[in-house]
């Protein structure tokens, strides 16, 4: 069975490895309100945990940018041409949502490395951007779904469903509050979407 037959599944394990980063490994961590010495203590006790987790994160990208590239890889059978925006702006949110990602893992190792003598202000200033990383990932998550509702809207069957559901979500993603639903929402749509492409070759 080629490679390209679990391709779709790449959105799975960019779930799943997101998760285990953020939850199970990281943890509980600093919030944007805790002192620069409450900060340098968490993340000088716990900087192993911490910097694996920073690796662990980085990890996710290739997966999302595979799944991202299956389902702009489905094949649309007319009207190809004006819908060639949405396929790009997929592609597109999915870049820039990795680029955030890689961006937070290193802010993230940052903060891991440097506790035990980093300038206190500098600890402060990267735990802000810490724990303020959603604002980004959600607009470029919200910039991506948006794209692949466009790319799958108008397709038979579940397809079409599936492109429904990413356009509210997308949507969701940029309105303060409903965004953390929208966000837990599109983990789910992502897996979701990633068993149907793989229990569907032939429509890839």
């Amino acid at each position: 069975m080629v490679a390209s037959r679990w391709l779709p599944l790449s959105g799975i394990v960019f779930v799943v490895i997101m998760l285990v980063a953020i939850v199970a490994i990281s943890g509980s961590t600093p919030s944007t309100d805790d002192s620069a010495a409450e900060i340098a203590s968490f993340y000088d006790e716990e900087s192993v945990r911490q910097g694996v987790a920073a690796f662990v994160l980085a990890a996710t990208v290739p997966f999302l940018l595979l799944f991202a590239a299956s389902v702009a890889g489905l094949a649309r059978a007319t009207d190809v041409g004006s819908r060639e925006i949405w396929r790009r702006l997929l592609l597109g949110g999915s870049f820039i949502l990795g680029a955030i990602i890689m961006i937070m893992a290193l802010i993230h190792f940052a903060l891991a490395d440097g506790a035990d003598d980093a300038d206190p202000a500098a600890l402060q200033a990267l735990n802000l951007l810490d724990g303020n990383f959603w604002v980004a990932a959600n607009a470029a998550l919200g910039v991506m779904m948006l794209g692949a509702a466009g790319w799958l809207l108008g397709r038979a069957g579940h397809y079409n469903a599936l492109g429904w559901v990413a356009l509210v979500l997308g949507v969701g993603l940029f309105i303060p509050f409903v965004d953390f639903f929208a966000l837990l929402l599109s983990l789910i749509w992502i897996i979701v979407t990633s068993v149907l492409l793989y229990r569907e070759p032939e429509a890839a």
